[in-house]
């Protein structure tokens, strides 16, 4: 079995993969999956091994038929100095951010439980399985969430890893290639000694130790070319 075929068959069985963006960029390890896998114990799992922040990309496509913004188009438009001010302030490895709004499942309680966000999260992947054949979704999506909430959404670059290569499109691209819908659950690995990422030898272990597929953005960003190329032909 190649990686490729490792990584749909974890994922399939409703467990996690390690992504490694690279050296280059955040230079952290996330835990991921298909948002139409997460259930209770996904999110309990992200909150004691990864502890970062756990929150959900949606392609720009799907982004764009149920209008979900740019956090940052959202400040501009405010037109406020103090928030303009901060915004200049860019980030550290030269990208513009992926954040949209936090959202809660509207039958939520108060949205942060392991069981409340296991409930957006998961509607949130229902809806992206749908939209892979039908693409109006935005009565649906509207009519299942309230704002604000527990959940912070990030929006995928259009084109993917031809314009950006974060783990929001690195994960978006491994659920075209796996035949998932459009919509990934991520969280960053923390160390708690150092108050640092986890390190990637570290990462590794733990992968090993649970039996979790690792894959390096490299990686990814090479079978999603040999997959583009494929259909292309």
């Amino acid at each position: 079995m190649n990686l490729l075929d490792n990584l749909r068959k974890s994922w399939n069985d409703g467990n996690f993969i390690l992504l490694y963006d690279s050296d280059d960029r955040e230079g952290e390890v996330d835990m991921v999956i298909p948002s139409i896998m997460v259930k209770e114990r996904h999110v309990a799992l992200m909150r004691n091994d990864a502890g970062g922040l756990i929150c959900t990309a949606m392609s720009d496509e799907l982004c764009e038929n149920v209008g979900l913004p740019y956090m940052t188009d959202i400040y501009e438009k405010l037109n406020d100095e103090n928030l303009l001010k901060m915004l200049g302030h860019g980030l550290p490895y030269g990208a513009r951010s992926s954040f949209s709004i936090a959202i809660n499942h509207k039958e939520s309680f108060t949205g942060i439980t392991d069981v409340d966000r296991a409930m957006t999260i998961n509607e949130l992947g229902n809806i992206a399985e749908i939209f892979k054949d039908d693409k109006n979704v935005q009565d649906l999506f509207t009519s299942k969430f309230r704002i604000p909430g527990h959940v912070p959404l990030l929006r995928g670059r259009i084109g993917l890893l031809k314009n950006r290569k974060g783990h929001t499109e690195l994960g978006l691209a491994l659920c075209e290639m796996t035949d998932f819908g459009p919509s990934v659950t991520m969280c960053e690995m923390m160390d708690s000694d150092s108050g640092q990422a986890l390190s990637v030898s570290d990462a590794k272990k733990y992968a090993e130790k649970n039996n979790i597929p690792f894959v390096s953005g490299e990686e990814i960003i090479k079978f999603w070319n040999d997959f583009i190329d494929d259909k292309e032909v």
